[in-house]
C-alpha cells in the first residue's frame, strides 16, 4: 500500500513532475500504476487522449471509493506526522495542499462510473498491458515504481518498464526516491539493465518536488523508436 503518496494530483503537476509544459494538445497519454488522480478527468474534459491503469480499478465502485477514502486519509496523518521531511513551498501551505489533493480526489471519484464504462479506467494484472505497440505518445507514472513497495525488485522494474516503452513512444517516471526519501538502490541497477537492453535512458531535474530530494524524473524510450 503506497501509504506515503498523498493522491489526488493534478495535470498542472504532472506538467511539472514530467517537464510537460508544452505539451501537444494531441498526445496520447497513458497513466500507470497511478492510483486516483484528477489528472484523466481534467486531460479527458479538454478532448485528450488518456487511459489511466492501476489495479485499484479492478475493484467494485463502492470497494474503490471505501479503498480511496481511507487511503487518503492514512496518506494525510502520515504527512502531517512526517512534515518536516516535506517541501510545501509550490502549495504555500501544508493545509493547502491537503485542500487540493482532497479536490482532485473528489473529481476523480465524480469521473470515475462514466470513465471505467469508457474504458478510460482500467485495471492491469500483471505487467502486460492490453495495448498495441506505441499506442500512446507518452507513459507516466508518479509514485509507484522505485518506491520500495514489496515484491517490486530489479526485475520486475525492468519488465514494467519494457512494457511501458513497448505501448508508448516516451516513458517518464517520477520520483526516483524511495518512501524514506533516499535515493532508490534499485536506480543503478535499472539503468544499466535497459542500457544493456537497447533502451535509452536519460534523469532529469525538475521544477517540482514535495517530499524532499524527489525532484528528478527518469525518461526511457526504445531506440528504434523514431521520437
Amino acid at each position: 500500500m503506497r501509504e506515503s503518496v498523498l493522491w489526488g494530483h493534478h495535470f498542472n503537476e504532472y506538467q511539472q513532475m514530467f517537464n510537460l509544459v508544452d505539451i501537444d494538445m494531441n498526445a496520447r497519454i497513458l497513466e500507470y500504476g497511478c492510483g486516483a488522480t484528477a489528472v484523466n478527468a481534467e486531460l479527458h474534459a479538454r478532448h485528450q487522449t488518456i487511459v489511466s491503469c492501476d489495479p485499484l480499478f479492478s475493484l467494485s465502485n463502492q470497494q474503490l471509493h471505501q479503498s480511496v477514502l481511507s487511503t487518503f486519509e492514512e496518506a494525510v496523518q502520515h504527512l502531517k506526522n512526517a512534515s518536516t521531511q516535506y517541501d510545501f513551498s509550490r502549495y504555500g501551505t501544508m493545509e493547502a495542499l491537503i485542500q487540493q489533493r482532497c479536490e482532485g480526489i473528489t473529481e476523480f471519484l465524480a469521473d470515475y462510473g462514466k470513465g471505467h464504462m469508457e474504458k478510460r479506467y482500467l485495471p492491469f494484472d500483471g505487467e502486460t498491458l492490453p495495448f498495441k505497440d506505441f499506442s500512446f505518445d507518452y507513459a507516466l507514472s508518479a509514485y509507484f515504481l522505485f518506491s520500495a513497495l514489496e515484491d517490486q525488485d530489479v526485475d520486475f522494474h525492468l519488465r514494467c518498464i519494457r512494457e511501458l516503452a513497448r505501448v508508448a513512444k516516451d516513458v517518464r517516471i517520477f520520483p526516483l526516491i524511495d518512501r524514506s526519501g533516499q535515493p532508490s538502490p534499485l536506480l543503478g541497477p535499472v539503468l544499466l539493465g535497459l542500457q544493456q537492453t537497447n533502451y535509452a535512458v536519460e534523469v532529469h531535474e525538475v521544477d517540482y518536488q514535495l517530499q524532499l530530494g524527489d525532484h528528478a524524473m527518469l525518461r526511457v524510450w526504445a531506440r528504434e523508436c523514431p521520437l
